[in-house]
């Protein structure tokens, strides 16, 4: 039953059929980067519900890379020789700034990386120069980027599936890169590979493939260059009637929300 004061965004929910429902970072993960089990659980409850009324789901979810930097993090700790251990209680004795500026820049790099006792150039474990060839200095953040992703999508899956599975929901996962949607026989594939798996009641998750997708240069309309752009690809891919972002920004604004005079929109369609 609707009642005049309901929001349109709520009569409109009642009448989907297919919902594309994109959660953030900050709503998966925690500031420390670690999961909020409490939120997770509720989002997940809520798809359940959906789902059991007959509507089909499709997530598109952030959080990978910030488990996979606390897995590098640690795996990068571990790994480290006893020379190096070593080494670097030396210069802690000797000078505890410098071995602390040392210890971010290794972990913000991807590990197997040496670093030189100059501090204009790195070398990778043949002794290559990092700064003239191979990834370079100013890519060195998108590939540890990179491979936080792909050693956080494990972690989040798993994670993924033990919240739905105690709800009896099937989840799989889909990683996409931009030329999925650029290449006709991809993204035919692609679409008939979500409608296989919501129709069976399997809530497909889809995410960035990081891993691969690293240097992509965005040069077609159907280019995205965050999870919110890709959420609404697929939800114009994949015929979705709904696409609700979870966010802490207040929502979607007429121009960019840093601008003076710009509007929150309540409500937004194609339409207007």
């Amino acid at each position: 039953m609707t009642t005049t004061n309901e929001p349109q965004s709520r009569r409109a929910l009642r009448t989907t059929r297919r919902i594309l429902i994109k959660a953030g970072t900050s709503v998966v993960a925690n500031d420390d980067g670690r999961p909020s089990l409490i939120r997770l659980s509720a989002i997940c409850e809520q798809i359940a519900e959906l789902q059991r009324n007959g509507v089909e789901i499709i997530m598109v979810s952030s959080g990978a890379t910030g488990m996979g930097k606390r897995l590098l993090r640690t795996k990068s700790r571990l790994s480290m020789s006893i020379a190096e251990v070593t080494e670097q209680v030396t210069n802690s004795s000797s000078n505890l700034a410098s071995l602390q500026e040392e210890e971010e820049h290794q972990m913000n790099h991807p590990p197997g990386m040496l670093m030189n006792t100059s501090p204009h150039r790195r070398t990778d474990s043949l002794g290559g120069s990092m700064l003239n060839g191979g990834v370079g200095a100013e890519n060195s953040k998108k590939t540890f980027q990179s491979a936080c992703a792909a050693g956080g999508q494990f972690e989040m899956m798993s994670l993924y599936n033990a919240l739905f599975s105690q709800l009896e929901v099937s989840a799989a996962q889909v990683l996409l890169t931009e030329s999925d949607f650029r290449d006709e026989n991809h993204l035919t594939s692609l679409k008939y590979s979500i409608d296989r798996l919501v129709s069976v009641g399997i809530i497909p998750i889809i995410n960035e493939n990081d891993a691969v997708s690293a240097f992509s240069t965005t040069t077609n309309v159907d280019a995205f260059t965050d999870n919110d752009s890709l959420a609404a690809l697929c939800a114009r891919s994949f015929g979705c009637d709904m696409c609700i972002l979870l966010t802490d920004v207040d929502g979607v604004f007429d121009r960019p929300p840093n601008q003076e005079g710009a509007k929150l929109l309540p409500f937004y369609s194609q339409d207007q």
